[in-house]
């Protein structure tokens, strides 16, 4: 008391400028002690807000892998892998003009140089009139008298009520099924509500499940039960980040099925070899057999020259001419059997020039019943409906069985296709019936997946946090009551926390 006295008594007796700067210094020292003294001293916490928000550490959070960056390097864009498979594309279709090019002026080239016999035959133009109306106004337009002119008009008809009653036919068939397919379709909506209900139901069991081993859990270690505290035994097979022995056993599941597939393969490879060797094989006989047959064949066919030769006669020139051609007779062998049959030289030349000719020659004019007269159109009709009959009626109306064939052969037509859109209305519906039993018999299946799946996620939440939970019990850093916090936060992520049980 006394100091502060002496120092009051001399702060009064100071000039004014020293007053001021006196007590410039013990403001600054208020504010200092106040301020950033107290601010060291008395450090605020952010443990609790930590807590309450279930923050976790940041060496859990490493954990997490980030793809950020891959993620971003794919979805961008390239416009070299854009444009390359263009340039490729464009690249094909102008060497494929190009080479059609050089085949057509190659192909002209050889025409100029190459013989008659060797170039392509001529084709005749055929033209098949397949439907009955194009066949009517054809013979309409060849002659048109009135019996053609009215048969024409009633074929185009008969076709236009044709594609009437089969649209009518389909559209009383699509409205009854559209309507069989709604039926089948509340029928299996209300049969999925036990379904639903049931994996509803499933996956709040899980949600309590975990909320019971979790809180068996805590309150081991909370109150310093002498039983062994370990992880819930609901966790005990799951997968976490860091891996367990489990994934021992898939990499050694994934490395036998991998060798199983090397070993398929190897199989598969060897099998083909050998089939390839025993085709390879097979081949070669073929076309020792073939060889074998086609000198069998020139065997007897020259057998049957030599045996001709023995007694020649001048009218078995041709044939024997033909019996050469069909062996490609050599020069010699033709000069050797025009001695025989005393032939002149022009005779055994022009018989040497056929059989080279047709050595040479491999395509031949189709036959002109087939084929057609080249150069010329020719016109012909198949006609297979019921409107060629009623052509055929309308121009022989004199013929009563023309009427009978066209009477019996449309309503055998009309029936037959009513019955058949009718059994096709009814195998479609009795296929969505069964679809949709199938369709909920596949979901009551899938209903423990569903489930399975859904606890999988949420252990895939919640085990980080009873890991860093369980850490921070044993390093004896926080409180009891910090502990209960943190606690009751896992149990409440735990119920409320994703996924969600109303998705």
């Amino acid at each position: 008391m006394l100091t502060e006295a002496i120092k009051a008594r001399q702060y009064k007796n100071l000039p004014k400028q020293d007053k001021e700067k006196e007590l410039n210094k013990t403001l600054k020292g208020v504010l200092i002690n106040n301020h950033i003294k107290s601010d060291k001293q008395d450090t605020v916490s952010f443990s609790e807000i930590e807590n309450s928000l279930l923050i976790q550490p940041e060496d859990i959070k490493n954990n997490t892998p980030s793809n950020t960056g891959e993620s971003n390097k794919d979805s961008s864009f390239n416009v070299k892998k854009a444009i390359k498979p263009l340039l490729i594309g464009t690249g094909m279709v102008l060497g494929g003009i190009i080479g059609l090019s050089a085949i057509l002026n190659k192909s002209s080239q050889k025409i100029l140089t190459s013989k008659s016999y060797e170039q392509l035959p001529d084709l005749a133009v055929n033209m098949n009139i397949k439907q009955e109306p194009q066949f009517a106004i054809y013979r309409a337009i060849r002659d048109p008298n009135n019996k053609n002119v009215f048969a024409a008009a009633a074929v185009i008809v008969m076709s236009g009520i044709t594609v009437l009653a089969k649209n009518f036919i389909d559209g009383i068939k699509e409205i009854w099924l559209k309507k069989q397919s709604a039926d089948i379709e509340k029928d299996l909506q209300e049969n999925l509500i036990a379904v639903e209900t049931s994996s509803f139901s499933g996956k709040l069991n899980t949600v309590n499940q975990m909320l019971s081993e979790n809180l068996k859990f805590f309150d081991k270690i909370l109150n310093n039960k002498k039983e062994e505290t370990k992880i819930p035994e609901i966790f005990k097979d799951f997968l976490s980040f860091k891996g367990n022995d489990k994934n021992n056993s898939q990499e050694k599941k994934e490395k036998m099925k991998n060798l199983k597939y090397m070993l398929l393969t190897a199989g598969v490879i060897t099998a083909a070899i050998i089939a390839g060797k025993i085709s390879i094989n097979n081949l070669r006989k073929t076309a020792q057999n073939t060889n074998a047959l086609a000198n069998k064949i020139a065997e007897n066919t020259i057998n049957a020259i030599e045996e001709k030769a023995k007694n020649p006669k001048s009218e078995d020139v041709e044939l024997i001419t033909e019996y050469l051609k069909s062996i490609c007779a050599k020069p010699e062998y033709i000069k050797e059997l025009g001695a025989k049959y005393h032939l002149s030289e022009d005779k055994i030349k022009s018989i040497t020039e056929e059989v080279n000719k047709a050595k040479k020659m491999i395509f031949a004019d189709a036959p002109t019943a087939l084929g057609g007269i080249p150069k010329k159109i020719q016109y012909y009709c198949y006609i297979d409906e019921e409107r060629g009959y009623l052509y055929n009626w309308i121009l022989n109306s004199e013929n009563k069985f023309t009427k009978y064939l066209f009477l019996a052969f449309t309503m055998y037509g009309a029936l037959g296709y009513t019955l058949k859109q009718m059994v096709d209305a009814i195998k479609e519906a009795a296929v969505l019936k069964e679809n949709a039993k199938t369709e909920l018999n596949l979901r009551k299946r899938l209903v423990e997946v569903e489930i399975n799946n859904f606890k999988s996620k949420k252990e895939s939440a919640i085990k980080p946090l009873l890991d860093n939970f369980y850490k921070q019990a044993l390093s004896g850093k926080k409180s009891k009551e910090e502990l209960k916090q943190i606690a009751d936060n896992i149990l409440t992520e735990t119920k409320n926390g994703p996924p969600y049980v109303y998705t």
